[in-house]
């Protein structure tokens, strides 16, 4: 450890969650710092997607430059992706990065990352299973002795939920709502099934009989029911995996638990759903949006000792 502290005053290291929705970036000497991953109005990923290199830089720069010791030294970064990223999407992150000012980049898979930041112990002989419910990705793998066993991602996540509503709300019921009404609503209600409140909540929206906004009241069990439909698929993720399990390893799994990290654990009721579905119990850390890039960070010296052998 000695060794990686007198290399990181030299050479900065620091750890990159690159999400749809938010980039985070943290480093062993540096506080964590949030910026929404959009550049001019638009977002720069979609389901976890680069969607245009040169606005990645664009943001990514200032955010590197930030970091560089004495303004000069390029950090060695550790970016995640989702598990299931291909040649194509990694090569051009990896490449984002670069151009971006950073000197060498080491790439991992979110869920390795998630799983450590959400305190799972991955260095364990018996398999644990994380679940990242992100903005565009929902993405699940399971854990053994610190490699990744067997996995599974599907490009859905907390931004499709919001926009089947959106989509839903405006052909059954005519009513148009903002993208941070939707958001909110969804906080809100919750993907509950268990208990389907009983309850209304209260929303501003636009309908065809008036252009102007009006206040709009619908149950809670109604909007539950609408994005039902994207709640099952993230649900049915892990469920799948766990289905494709040897018999040893699923023991091990209900032994330890499912871990539950992203946005979407956040959700209310979203533990629930998956305790119901799988009969394993979930575990929820205190700071799940931020378990992917905590765990980066935490694989920050293991870096720093491979720059050094190169």
């Amino acid at each position: 450890m000695g060794n990686y502290l007198r290399s990181s005053f030299w050479k900065p290291d620091i750890a990159i969650d690159l999400g749809t929705a938010m980039t985070r970036i943290a480093s062993g000497t540096r506080n964590l710092f949030v910026v929404p991953s959009i550049v001019r109005g638009r977002s720069v990923l979609r389901s976890g997607i680069i969607r245009d290199d040169s606005s990645v830089v664009e943001l990514l720069q200032p955010l590197l430059y930030k970091v560089r010791k004495f303004g000069i030294v390029r950090p060695n970064v550790v970016a995640c992706v989702p598990s299931d990223a291909s040649t194509a999407e990694l090569d051009a992150v990896r490449e984002c990065i670069f151009k971006a000012g950073a000197s060498t980049v080491f790439i991992v898979p979110e869920p390795l990352a998630a799983a450590i930041g959400a305190g799972m112990d991955v260095a364990s002989p018996y398999a644990g299973m994380i679940v990242d419910i992100g903005e565009g990705v929902t993405d699940c793998a399971v854990i053994r002795s610190g490699k990744i066993i067997t996995k599974r991602a599907v490009r859905v996540g907390c931004y499709d939920l919001r926009r089947l509503l959106t989509k839903t709300l405006s052909a059954e019921n005519k009513i148009c709502i903002s993208e941070d009404e939707a958001e909110r609503i969804v906080r809100e209600t919750g993907v509950s099934r268990t208990a389907l409140s009983a309850g209304w909540i209260t929303f501003p929206g636009r309908t065809e009989r008036r252009r102007s906004t009006e206040s709009i009241s619908m149950p809670v069990k109604e909007i539950q029911e609408q994005i039902e439909p994207v709640t099952r698929v993230i649900v049915d993720v892990a469920h799948g995996l766990l289905q494709d399990l040897s018999p040893g390893i699923g023991c091990e799994i209900i032994e330890n638990g499912i871990f539950l990290s992203g946005g979407g654990a956040l959700l209310k009721g979203m533990r629930e759903r998956f305790e119901s579905r799988t009969h394993i119990p979930v575990i929820l850390p205190s700071k799940p949006l931020e378990s992917v890039v905590t765990g980066a960070r935490e694989m920050l010296p293991i870096v720093a000792l491979l720059n050094k052998r190169i």
